[in-house]
């Protein structure tokens, strides 16, 4: 286990694998903006992954995860123990996994819940997972607290649980969705006049997805090992649903719903009072 204590200040350089990337640009701004010195190694860069092993205190992997994967165990071995390897891949199991293994030196996931498009950090989630060693964690959740950052801490296992509802499932339903007006024939535009505010905005988040890189979809719902089962459970869901509010009693099919309303408790009118905000933002 690693007990040697490292140091890491405005001195200590941050190296981004894959810095070339949409993720990879966003940090390196985002870092610079802190005050640090970073170096990139990407194709076609001057330094190497293998340079900013040497060279930097602090690595971070910011590639799909397969290469992460690949990258931690060719570059693991040579990383000293006062150094930290990161990564900000969607799924922790593996990875976290691969750079626990293939290295003595401190490990800690991040998962920025953002795109590269942001603004601000303010009020944006960040989930970290802890691999070993707690100086490098300790830092990297300073840095994004101080900027306003939401920071939440789990297990690797619970993360990824939780990321086959919040991505994989999330991102199913809104193909599941383009594809049903795809096989209806019917083009969002052409039914925006008859809309309301709500489809409005599902429609321009749907179509927000399909504006992006369709691989990294595929990825996020297919290759969570927890995806199956959670998706399995929403089939359930759904075909008991369409059974209750299809069936010939509207009394059974509102006393449904109540009662699913009842497990959200006061999450619903939190939700009602937000969303109305947004809205109100959104169309005024």
């Amino acid at each position: 286990m690693n007990t040697k204590k490292i140091a890491i200040n405005k001195n200590s350089e941050i190296g981004i694998i894959g810095g070339k990337g949409v993720m990879g640009q966003w940090l390196l701004d985002f870092f610079k903006d802190c005050g640090y010195s970073v170096k990139i190694s990407d194709i076609n860069t001057d330094l190497t992954n293998a340079d900013l092993a040497n060279q930097c205190k602090i690595i971070i992997l910011s590639t799909p995860i397969d290469q992460a994967i690949q990258i931690s165990k060719q570059l693991g071995k040579n990383l000293r123990q006062d150094q930290v390897l990161m990564d900000i891949c969607s799924q922790k199991e593996d990875i976290l996994n691969a750079m626990l293994e293939s290295s003595a030196c401190e490990v800690v996931g991040i998962h920025p819940m953002f795109g590269p498009t942001i603004d601000t950090l303010k009020n944006q989630n960040i989930v970290l997972c802890v691999g070993r060693g707690d100086q490098g964690y300790v830092w990297i959740k300073d840095l994004f607290v101080n900027n306003g950052a939401h920071v939440k801490t789990l297990n690797a296992i619970d993360h990824d649980k939780n990321m086959a509802i919040v991505q994989s499932l999330t991102h199913l339903l809104s193909i599941c969705f383009a594809n049903t007006l795809k096989k209806m024939k019917i083009h969002p535009k052409d039914i925006f006049e008859t809309s309301t505010p709500v489809f409005k905005i599902n429609s321009d988040l749907t179509g927000r997805l399909f504006a992006q890189d369709p691989d990294l979809y595929a990825t996020l719902i297919g290759s969570n090992k927890h995806a199956k089962q959670c998706i399995n459970t929403f089939l359930e869901s759904f075909n008991e649903t369409q059974e209750k509010l299809m069936g010939d009693s509207h009394a059974n099919a509102s006393q449904y719903i109540s009662e699913i309303g009842n497990f959200l408790g006061s999450y619903k009118d939190e939700a009602m009072e937000r969303s109305s905000k947004f809205l109100n933002i959104i169309f005024e």
